[in-house]
């Protein structure tokens, strides 16, 4: 479900299991701690006191003598004050006196006895039982070494520490329902503060999706990732302004384009329609006329089909392995003729052997529209250079003219549909002001870069950067 998707509900959970979680933690360790602390307490206070009737009964070497009327009297006091049982073993292990009256002389045989005969003290806490034990060895000093002639063992149960755990318990468990109700409105008020931006954010972009463009840059403080965002929000607004404006002006160039030779066309056949006994030859040139203006137009046609085609992804590439050498080669030859006829040289410079993975046709198309302008933007007598060159990522090639050139503010506007840096000249060679654009796009969706030099009056170099082996991304680098 999409509530469950919901950061602000994740961040609210997180906050919450990773404050519940220690809290729960810490509220064991006081639990238990406090317990062991009043068991600690109760057995060493009992130890104190035991330890002195333990002494009593060492001043002789035989208990019986020293468990008197009175000691039996102090031990049956704190048996009950302290709500246990006491029991004084001989040296034979036989129960000597019993707070409880009920195990005298019978036979004890417990971990208890064995280790203060052996002059050990010992102490048990049972957690599952729930009782407390003590042993206490005692001692009758003789000259050598002091003697074991008895135990004193007291017994307990713990019943009595569950109200002071309950107390405890109860305090802790109200703060923390208090520490919880507060945990969970920080939560809220913590995703709250996360999410306003995106939130904000996200109601923008609903205006930019529904054509309130005017509202789309943001700009609030917030935090440095959803300031990234908004950045690149910003970003693929202005390209899409960018694009907006730019499809603007492409219709309203392909509409005054397609309109030019259209109304040369009607201009020349109102011209012959309106004129009576006129000369064939008159007639012979307005059609050739009107000939050459259908072929501009449809030219013109095939162009934007062309860039159609080539406004979508690298998958309208037909990529292979293509010897690029023998591809400028061919390329050449085939133009050669059209530069002959203008008396223009084509030179090509390889530096080696060149195989990469390209689209062969959308390629040659490409390099054939800067060779063709090298050739059309001319001079008699010029030449057109292209040399091919690579590295160990890329290969390089360069079209290079010493033709009319390129004025300095036009250079950053050439490859823009239906951009003409001459455009009475650039009717006159038949340019539709779509084959830099063209072949620019071709270059991006190999992956590659192409840049220009140009000087006005001495000539015009463009130079392709493109990748030796296509990676499955796409996507063009300028």
């Amino acid at each position: 479900m999409r509530v469950f998707k919901s950061l602000r509900l994740r961040v609210i959970l997180f906050v919450i299991g990773f404050s519940v979680i220690p809290v729960l933690i810490l509220h064991l360790i006081i639990v238990n701690s406090y317990e062991y602390f009043l068991i600690n307490q109760r057995q060493n206070e009992i130890r104190s006191r035991f330890n002195l009737i333990a002494a009593g009964l060492g001043n002789d070497d035989n208990i019986y003598n020293t468990l008197t009327d009175s000691t039996s009297g102090v031990i049956l006091w704190y048996s009950e004050a302290y709500a246990g049982r006491v029991l004084v073993v001989d040296n034979e292990c036989k129960v000597a006196l019993d707070s409880y009256g009920t195990d005298v002389g019978k036979t004890v045989v417990s971990d208890a006895v064995f280790k203060a005969f052996q002059g050990i003290s010992y102490r048990n806490y049972s957690k599952e039982a729930g009782y407390i034990e003590s042993a206490i060895p005692i001692r009758f000093q003789e000259e050598d070494e002091p003697k074991t002639t008895g135990v004193l063992i007291f017994s307990s149960s713990v019943a009595w520490i569950k109200s002071g755990l309950n107390r405890v318990e109860n305090t802790l468990n109200i703060v923390e329902v208090v520490l919880f109700v507060i945990l969970v409105l920080a939560a809220v008020y913590v995703s709250w503060l996360m999410t306003r931006p995106l939130k904000r954010v996200s109601r923008n972009l609903g205006k930019f999706h529904s054509g309130h463009i005017e509202t789309s840059q943001y700009e609030f403080q917030s935090y440095t990732e959803v300031d990234d965002i908004l950045a690149s929000a910003n970003v693929i607004i202005d390209k899409y302004r960018e694009m907006e404006e730019s499809q603007e002006e492409f219709v309203s160039n392909v509409s005054h384009e397609l309109r030019t030779p259209l109304t040369s066309v009607k201009v020349l056949t109102d011209s012959l329609v309106g004129q009576k006994n006129v000369d064939e030859s008159v007639y012979q040139e307005f059609l050739s006329d009107i000939s050459q203006e259908v072929d501009r137009e449809s030219m013109m046609i095939d162009d934007l089909l062309s860039m159609a085609r080539l406004t979508g992804t690298r998958e309208s590439l037909n990529i292979r392995t293509v010897n690029i050498n023998e591809m400028l080669l061919s390329l050449l030859n085939t133009l050669k003729p059209i530069a002959l006829k203008v008396k223009v040289e084509l030179v090509y410079e390889s530096f080696r052997m060149v195989n990469a993975d390209v689209d062969e046709i959308k390629l040659s198309q490409a390099v054939s529209n800067f060779i063709e302008n090298g050739i059309k933007y001319n001079k008699e007598g010029g030449y057109v250079k292209t040399s091919l060159d690579s590295d160990h990522e890329f290969f390089y090639i360069r079209v290079e003219d010493n033709g009319a050139g390129i004025p300095e503010d036009s250079v950053g506007h050439i490859f823009e549909r239906f951009y003409r840096v001459d455009k009475d000249r650039s009717r006159d060679t038949g340019g539709t002001g779509l084959g830099l654009a063209i072949a620019r796009q071709i270059i991006l969706l190999h992956d590659g870069v192409v840049k220009v030099e140009s000087k006005l009056g001495e000539g015009t170099a463009f130079t392709l950067r493109i990748p030796l082996k296509q990676n499955q991304k796409g996507g063009g680098r300028s």
